[in-house]
């Protein structure tokens, strides 16, 4: 058995009354909640600089997946949304379920690059006239999975064909030439405009910007491990993943540098 918390109940101890309920709600639905104290001070920390009420998906495997155990090693069948979108992210097949692992000293998922990856087809949806902000802390390994195209966050993932957030080929390759044996944490997506006309859309790697495209976009879904593609390829991304922050909002410069530092702290990312 793995030495989940799912039993427990996280009451009082001066818990944001957001982050009880979605601690109870991830507890009642099974899942297994590593440190409690992560949802709270996330969502704690949101409130004060004045983003809470954008952020759509927040997901951290600290904070809660239900586990499958198979011998030594446990896998995520789901990782729960903290937002308050309840947009669960999952798959039911094991052998495309990513294995609990480490990064710093802090719990990841680890994606195979080979077919992992949790996934919500209809949950997370940004409407027309809003703008979209992504924010993610992983490590990946390009070189050494079985596309190159592959990414551990499909963004704000579309549901039509020539829409692909995050893709590297006939879309969006804002990190076309990051192709490097060398993992990094602390990756940043930016989209402004709305979502059906174009859209700038930037990426930062550790706060340095990487590069720029315009493209139309139109979200709906989410999913962990691979971008969701037009091409004839599953475009899988291998690599360590540790949290993700979506908004329906693009952050003042204060709000942008106060989640740097947060998340930079968090995960020791040096």
């Amino acid at each position: 058995m793995g030495l989940g918390l799912h039993k427990q109940r996280f009451f009082g101890g001066g818990f944001d009354s957001d982050a009880q309920a979605q601690i109870t709600r991830i507890q009642n639905a099974g899942g297994t909640i590593e440190d409690a104290n992560i949802i709270d001070a996330d969502i704690k920390f949101l409130k004060s600089i004045g983003l809470f009420n954008n952020l759509k998906y927040a997901v951290d495997p600290r904070a809660g997946i239900t586990e499958r155990v198979d011998g030594s090693d446990t896998f995520a069948s789901k990782i729960f949304d903290y937002s308050g979108s309840d947009a669960d992210t999952d798959n039911s097949t094991g052998s495309e379920q990513p294995k609990k692992g480490i990064l710093n000293g802090i719990t990841s998922l680890d994606f195979d690059g080979v077919n992992d990856k949790l996934t919500n087809e209809n949950t997370v949806t940004f409407l027309g006239g809003e703008e979209m902000f992504s924010i993610a802390v992983y490590a990946q390994d390009f070189d050494n999975a079985n596309s190159p195209n592959g990414q551990i966050i499909d963004k704000f993932s579309p549901n039509a064909a020539s829409k692909n957030f995050g893709e590297r080929s006939d879309s969006i390759s804002i990190f076309g030439n990051e192709i490097s044996p060398t993992p990094f944490q602390n990756v940043q997506i930016i989209a402004s405009g709305t979502a059906t006309t174009d859209n700038l859309l930037t990426g930062f790697i550790n706060g340095v910007q990487k590069g720029q495209i315009t493209d139309r976009v139109d979200y709906v879904g989410k999913t962990l491990g691979r971008i969701r593609s037009s091409l004839t390829f599953d475009a899988f991304g291998k690599g360590k993943f540790q949290k993700n922050w979506d908004f329906n909002v693009l952050p003042t410069p204060s709000q942008a540098a106060a989640i740097n530092t947060y998340l930079t702290n968090q995960f020791n990312i040096s």
